[in-house]
């Protein structure tokens, strides 16, 4: 009978949805895990970059204050030398001047250490998750990979049986499961006490009737999800997929 057909479908349905969301959970754990991986060695890139300008903005700098400190050296010199009061205090400005010079660039270059020493902590912050997310990584990769090729070898077994069982069933029904089934994600609910098992609301009791009857298509009127009887010592038939105990 179609309905016996339509609750087997159902059934592989259920499973073929819970194994693809426990593999679809692994890959995106997995994924999500290579990506941070990616992430911190890229900042670390960033980090070295950084820190590699400001080494050389640095050294430029200290190059500028050996360069000044020459200058320096050779007015002084040259002052030891003056014929003159004007000559003398000439002298005089360039070497106080140089000095100034020499002092703003020493704040600068002390600036530069700092923003460096800042890099570099963050730089070791970064190594530490990524030494973390790699660990992780050789511990689970392999274990998840293996889990995933599992799972998909599942699912192509179920599918492969949701295709053997479909081909029991009329494409004009099966059309109609798909299409509740899309719209519903379960298609296919039993009835107990009036009350259908999909949306939980009360149906007539001549409609009751004819369910328990299993002699033709019947949707519950609320949900328009297909109904079935189910007695009440027989326990439950229908399987609800994970996380979706109760849908409307």
């Amino acid at each position: 009978m179609d309905i016996e057909h339509l609750k087997q479908l159902q059934g592989v349905d259920i499973e073929i949805t819970n194994v693809l969301q426990e593999k679809l959970e692994l890959e995106e754990t997995l994924k999500r895990d290579e990506d941070g991986y990616r992430s911190a060695e890229e900042s670390i890139a960033e980090f070295d970059k950084s820190y590699g300008q400001l080494d050389t903005d640095k050294r430029a700098k200290e190059a500028e204050i050996q360069q000044t400190n020459e200058m320096i050296k050779r007015w002084d010199a040259r002052l030891k030398e003056a014929k003159s009061g004007r000559e003398y205090q000439a002298f005089m400005r360039e070497i106080n001047g140089a000095k100034k010079d020499i002092g703003e660039i020493e704040n600068t270059v002390l600036k530069l250490m700092e923003e460096m020493e800042k890099i570099d902590k963050g730089r070791e912050q970064q190594k530490q998750q990524l030494d973390e997310i790699g660990k992780r990584l050789q511990q689970m990769s392999a274990q998840s990979r293996e889990r995933i090729s599992f799972l998909a070898k599942q699912i192509e077994g179920f599918e492969a049986e949701r295709g053997r069982i479909a081909e029991s069933v009329s494409a004009g029904l099966l059309g109609l499961y798909e299409q509740i089934r899309k719209q519903r994600s379960i298609a296919i609910v039993a009835v107990k006490k009036s009350v259908c098992q999909g949306c939980y609301m009360n149906i007539p009791p001549q409609l009751y009737n004819e369910v328990m009857m299993n002699s033709r298509i019947i949707h519950c009127p609320h949900c328009q999800r297909i109904l079935f009887y189910e007695a009440e010592d027989h326990g439950a038939v229908q399987r609800n997929p994970k996380k979706n105990k109760k849908a409307v």
